[in-house]
């Protein structure tokens, strides 16, 4: 806990447009708990999460992000309600370094990591989500934005001498993070409360309201174009019985007609099109055995992790 109220240079990693006078110089729960705020993390859909000192406690999985303390606010900041979440802290996310590193080699190609670093970074989350399974709880929202690595100070480098831009980091343990949109198993039948999953990530049963609220959906334009190119990058066959499923209770907001005029020939989309060169094929070949259409066949948390993309190092 700091001693004072001055606030620090701010964080490395904060957003590169927001108004520095939002942030206050210090939260104070209810319960007497106080916490000098040391700069700006981000920005989401439903909060706003401030880095400030804290206690830290024993993490449940090395994996996951841990809470420390929850209550409410005596003095929340404006724009934002009293309800306050307090979390250990976290370094940049993958996507915080991404953007950063391709502005560094001048924004010609976003800049990525190595397939040797997204194999280890790509097991941490797959153990962390296993986890998440055990629990029996969904995280709904897995994305670059929520993959933050440990080490606050965490560095990296940049190659820009090859083709795309590599980055090499100082160290690659990583944390998930945002439970925002996660969810509790449920019993079969049972209602949803909430429509699952941001638009960007979601799940082909969610867009086809397989697995979704009973209000319908919205911006159904956005829907049915982001459905469609998620269609033909995955070439997928659409099982008769999903279709048959998202008509159900009439929920389902999507047009189906585009399947009767496919150009099989048309393969601009295809994912495997995304390669940057051959040595790429061994994660195009796990996503291809990761990413089923049918929810019903895709392979379980524990059967990922046996994966030889991710045991292979």
């Amino acid at each position: 806990m700091q001693q004072n109220d001055q606030l620090s240079p701010g964080y490395g990693y904060e957003p590169p447009v927001f108004d520095r006078s939002t942030i206050p110089e210090s939260l104070q729960l209810t319960n007497g708990e106080r916490y000098s705020v040391r700069g700006l993390f981000g920005r989401g859909g439903f909060s706003t999460v401030y880095r400030a000192y804290q206690r830290i406690t024993q993490d449940p999985h090395i994996n996951l992000l841990s809470l420390h303390s929850s209550g409410k606010l005596i003095n929340p900041p404006r724009g934002c309600s009293e309800d306050v979440i307090i979390t250990e802290p976290c370094g940049p996310s993958i996507r915080d370094i991404m953007t950063r590193a391709s502005m560094d080699a001048g924004y010609g190609q976003m800049a990525t990591f190595s397939i040797s670093d997204i194999k280890q970074i790509g097991r941490q989350i797959g153990e962390a989500l296993f986890h998440l399974e055990k629990l029996q709880i969904y995280h709904l929202d897995i994305k670059a934005a929520n993959v933050t690595f440990t080490n606050t100070n965490v560095k990296y480098k940049v190659d820009s001498n090859s083709t795309i831009p590599i980055i090499t980091m100082s160290e690659l343990q990583i944390k998930l993070i945002d439970y925002g949109n996660s969810m509790s198993h449920w019993a079969p039948g049972t209602a949803r409360p909430m429509l699952a999953q941001p638009q960007n990530s979601r799940a082909p049963e969610v867009f086809m309201a397989i697995f979704t609220h009973q209000s319908g959906a919205s911006q159904n334009e956005k829907q049915q174009s982001q459905f469609e190119y998620m269609v033909s990058t995955m070439n997928a066959t659409i099982p008769e019985e999903m279709i048959e499923m998202s008509r159900h209770g009439r929920r389902c907001q999507l047009n189906f007609d585009f399947l009767k005029n496919r150009q099989e020939n048309n393969n601009q989309d295809l994912l495997m099109n995304l390669m940057r060169e051959d040595t790429d094929l061994p994660l195009f070949e796990f996503l291809k055995f990761v990413l089923i259409f049918n929810p019903t066949q895709r392979p379980s948390f524990e059967e990922v992790l046996n994966h030889e993309f991710l045991t292979n190092f």
